[in-house]
């Protein structure tokens, strides 16, 4: 009976804490104001979103040769000095992706985790 109990006990505690890992709307806010002052700067970033999982992630227009986890490592370093809270960044292709309200479609082509 006792186990019955334990268990129960732990799905609860495993279903309620799914999901509480969205970002803030703060930190919402910042992020669009972010990658729109990277889209501005014309340097080679055409749009991005900050995903419910806490992933920044950028379209870019890639090029053969480059070496995107790197890009990543230079915008997860920026994006923390700017404030954002995140557990990472990822590069897709902008020819390849789809970018909706906390969510990203498109392959990976260059990653970088806090």
């Amino acid at each position: 009976m006792k186990g019955k109990y334990l268990l129960l006990l732990f799905l609860v505690v495993l279903v309620s804490s799914c999901g509480n890992n969205k970002p803030t709307p703060e930190q919402k806010e910042l992020s669009e104001r972010y990658i729109k002052k990277l889209v501005d700067a014309k340097v080679n970033i055409y749009g991005g979103e900050l995903t419910d999982a806490n992933f920044l992630v950028l379209a870019v227009d890639a090029y053969p040769g480059a070496n995107f986890d790197k890009y990543a490592e230079n915008y997860l370093e920026d994006a923390l000095r700017a404030g954002l809270d995140i557990k990472g960044v990822n590069i897709v292709d902008v020819k390849d992706c789809q970018i909706g309200d906390g969510w990203v479609t498109g392959k990976r082509i260059g990653s970088a985790y806090n």
